[in-house]
């Protein structure tokens, strides 16, 4: 039996906001039929508006690849441009649309932009990490750590190394050192001492000789080559080094997808606080209007082959987020960090993607801060034989791997959706 109601089917004040809505859509679109694209564009919020009301065919038909959207961006730690007046007017490139993955699951259509210039600066990827983490605390006292392998110039397996700490070391800190120890001569590695993670300052930092007496000191172990021994508790030499090319767990990811200051947490056992700790962070300098235009999308990134990850992939969800190979138009080492740009594609020049190693004046940035210099720019991407390197594009246009402990600049995607 049929039940009738007298309640109406929509509501005239839910009907009223939909023909709004809709009047507002078709008024955007009219204005880019008549040729005003720049001036939909100068409103970030009309365009994810429209975006966000169109299917994916018919956004790539409204906003072409290779438009460009100027949105402000304040460097909150540059007196020259912190300010309204002052901020950088960024030039996005409009790179890439593809069918995005929220946080909820929900699958909608993303509009993908990248800073034209990259940042007027550079953050560590991560910086070189420790190569013990103290839980427990450790006594003043020399101690001895081996090295495994043969690695670069300087580095020497089956040898041994001592230090000796004044102080004490607290529950919870840890011990960094050897940085860029294969192409560092011995004389110049020093080891550090840190009572936590993210302390400003290290708590001693103490030369480094090389121990021919085992009963020198107290023996740590020996750190292996690319993967930290679960045994000992040592690092490996390679993340020791020049940190770890990890993008889930990266400096570089917190600085980007962070506001404020305090926007850096260890989430490795040994993580050390990158250099660039005191910078204000990256979304910081965008305006709410911008941050509410766009959202975090689920980001695919291969992690390195050495340290016997049991997953092939980690995912993320980011707001913003360096580019991979693979999306730059660079043969990746693996598949599935997203999807060929046709931006980088139509930059190149070319109809299939170009090999690694090679040197494509086409794929240079310059800084925002200085269009006319090129920049390194550091790639999502880890290099995957290492646990150190990700992939940056050089200032000549080589693709090639670079440590991650390098403050690389960036050139960062986030996705209107």
């Amino acid at each position: 039996m049929s039940t009738i109601t007298n309640e109406p089917i929509l509501l005239d004040s839910t009907g009223r906001e939909m023909l709004n809505k809709m009047d507002r859509m078709n008024g955007l679109l009219a204005m880019i039929a008549e040729g005003k694209r720049s001036e939909v564009y100068s409103n970030i919020s009309q365009v994810a508006s429209i975006v966000r009301g169109n299917s994916l065919e018919e956004n790539m038909k409204l906003f072409p690849v290779g438009d460009q959207i100027i949105v402000p961006w304040k460097d909150m730690d540059d007196s020259n441009h912190n300010t309204d007046e002052t901020a950088y007017q960024v030039i996005f490139n409009i790179g890439h649309h593809e069918m995005v993955t929220l946080e909820t699951g929900e699958e909608v259509p993303g509009m993908f932009l990248q800073f034209h210039h990259c940042s007027p600066y550079g953050v560590q990827f991560s910086h070189q990490q420790a190569f013990l983490n103290c839980p427990d605390g450790l006594v003043a006292g020399t101690y001895i750590v081996g090295l495994a392998s043969n690695w670069g110039t300087h580095a020497v397996g089956d040898t041994e190394w001592a230090f000796t700490l004044t102080q004490d070391v607290p529950a919870g800190g840890r011990l960094s050192g050897f940085e860029g120890m294969p192409d560092q001569a011995s004389s110049n590695w020093r080891v550090k001492s840190w009572a936590t993670p993210d302390a400003a300052e290290p708590i001693e930092t103490m030369t480094v000789t090389q121990a021919t007496d085992e009963t020198a000191g107290t023996k740590l172990g020996t750190m292996p080559l690319n993967n930290p021994d679960e045994e000992t508790g040592l690092n490996c030499m390679q993340s020791v080094a020049y940190g770890h090319n990890r993008w889930k767990t990266s400096a570089l990811r917190q600085y980007l997808n962070s506001s404020g200051t305090d926007w850096w947490k260890s989430q490795e056992d040994f993580d050390i606080r990158p250099d660039q700790y005191a910078k204000s962070a990256f979304m910081s300098g965008f305006s709410d209007d911008f941050l509410n235009a766009i959202k975090p999308i689920k980001v695919q990134t291969a992690l390195n082959t050495v340290e016997g990850y049991t997953n092939t992939y980690d995912v993320t969800y980011d707001r913003f987020f360096p580019l991979s190979l693979e999306q730059m138009y660079v043969v990746p080492q693996i598949e599935g960090e997203g999807a060929y740009w046709e931006y980088w594609r139509s930059r190149l020049g070319v109809s299939t993607p170009v090999a690694q190693y090679g040197t494509y004046p086409n794929l240079i940035t310059t800084g925002i801060d200085n269009p006319s210099t090129a920049q390194y720019v550091r790639l999502r991407s880890a290099y995957r034989g290492y646990s150190c390197n990700t992939w940056n594009v050089y200032t000549s246009g080589p693709v090639n791997g670079y440590g991650a402990g390098g403050a690389s600049r960036f050139s960062p995607a986030c996705v209107i959706c």
